[in-house]
């Protein structure tokens, strides 16, 4: 008999083997502590579907707040979803996901979020209530094919962790972001400085004691750099970034850069005009809303979207 129940202390074995099992890959119990109990909400949002005393289903939220025009949204991003291999085709995955839905409205959750794998694209979309809000294509230069590589602009610098300089700079352009995600310097912190998978560098560009903008990268195999998040004030401060960012690059041997810019961002521009064109791989994203929100989530020409609201970067 099924059945289901949120996460509790001591489960933490069963869903690393799960995972396992799942992926052909192991788990490491660091990371999956960082990801759900160490993030500055302290909330850990898990449904998990049990045979007897079997672990046969996991489904997980991780909280992922939303800024829309400067007015906070709590929403979480799915993550993690997964069904042991014997017990498919028994439902288990809307069964599981409708387990957890049902408490997000309880714990205050407005929507969730995410960007589903091409295996469960058509199942959130067709069991369990998802829309889709755009499909992601990946913007990619290839630094080979420059004509000549840019010199990194003397107003950017980088820094050495998150600091309060990040959240204040947010709340600066907050307003002018229609949907995105919310930024502040604990959940950046949390995500870049604390992670114990990925290595980032934190580009800045300085204004006096404040930043004008910022943007984060992490090295990809051997040739690629991840630009998982681009942020500016207006387009002088994005170029002088992106222009950094590519020298940085050439210096260290990586041949291209990839990063995700939806074509109504102001950043677009700036990204292209440096040489980044739109390719695969192409990401599905979509999500669910629980209550009514300030604006449209549906709407992806309000969406500013980076890597780093995924969390696969």
């Amino acid at each position: 008999m099924i059945y289901f129940r949120p996460y509790k202390p001591g489960d933490e074995a069963a869903i690393t083997t799960l995972f396992t099992q799942v992926f052909g890959r192991p788990l490491s119990l660091n990371f999956w502590r960082w990801r759900f109990l160490d993030h500055p909400s302290a909330d850990p949002m898990i449904m998990l579907a049990f045979d007897e005393e079997t672990l046969v289903g996991h489904y997980a939220a991780s909280q992922a707040p939303l800024n829309i025009g400067g007015v906070l949204e709590p929403a979480c991003l799915s993550v993690a979803t997964m069904t042991h291999p014997d017990w498919r085709g028994q439902k288990l995955f809307e069964r599981t996901a409708e387990a957890l839905y049902e408490t997000l409205p309880l714990r205050g959750r407005n929507a969730v979020y995410g960007f589903p794998n091409a295996a469960i694209h058509a199942l959130r979309r067709n069991k369990v209530g998802w829309d889709d809000f755009c499909d992601v294509a990946t913007l990619t230069l290839d630094v080979r094919s420059l004509q000549s590589v840019p010199e990194a602009d003397p107003a950017v610098t980088t820094a050495l962790q998150i600091d309060k300089r990040f959240g204040r700079f947010f709340t600066n352009i907050a307003s002018n972001l229609p949907i995105s995600g919310h930024r502040d310097a604990n959940i950046l912190s949390w995500r870049i400085d604390r992670n114990p998978e990925n290595t980032y560098t934190r580009f800045v560009v300085v204004e006096g004691d404040e930043i004008a903008g910022y943007a984060l990268t992490k090295p990809y195999g051997a040739e690629m750099l991840d630009l998982v998040e681009l942020r500016c004030s207006g387009i002088a401060s994005a170029r002088a970034l992106i222009n950094t960012i590519i020298a940085n690059a050439a210096a260290l041997g990586r041949t291209k850069i990839s990063t995700w810019c939806l074509p109504h961002d102001d950043h677009r521009v700036a990204l292209e005009m440096a040489g980044f064109k739109a390719s695969a791989p192409v990401t599905y994203f979509g999500g669910r809303t629980f209550a009514p929100m300030q604006a449209d989530l549906t709407d992806a020409r309000l969406w500013r979207l980076s890597m780093l609201d995924s969390d696969l970067y």
